[in-house]
């Protein structure tokens, strides 16, 4: 199952297809309070991030993949390299200098 970059929640279906396993085994993991879901009449509604903490504390790998909201750009700069997305939206990973050459 392809999953649209910007879905938010899943139903029990959903969840069940991402992971390749049956809606009784996610019912079950809800009922336990493994699983976080919300309730809305009689269906249930996953959050990406809840389905996703959820397959990695059983030992999954990552779930979606590094979706971001556009292409990245690399800038480095000395001992902080920054990693901008388009749109403006900034994200900076600051990296510490190596003091043992000094």
């Amino acid at each position: 199952m392809s999953v649209p970059p910007g879905k938010t929640t899943f139903t029990l279906a959903e969840a069940a297809d991402l992971l390749s396993c049956h809606r009784e085994t996610l019912r079950r993991a809800i009922r336990s309070g493994e699983l976080r879901a919300a309730k809305l009449g009689r269906e249930f509604r996953i959050s990406r991030f809840d389905l996703e903490a959820f397959w990695t504390a059983g030992g999954g790998g990552d779930l979606f993949g590094k979706e971001q909201d556009g292409p990245l750009e690399e800038e480095a700069a000395g001992p902080v390299s920054k990693i901008r997305r388009k749109k403006d939206r900034q994200m900076q990973l600051s990296l510490l200098a190596d003091d043992a050459g000094k």
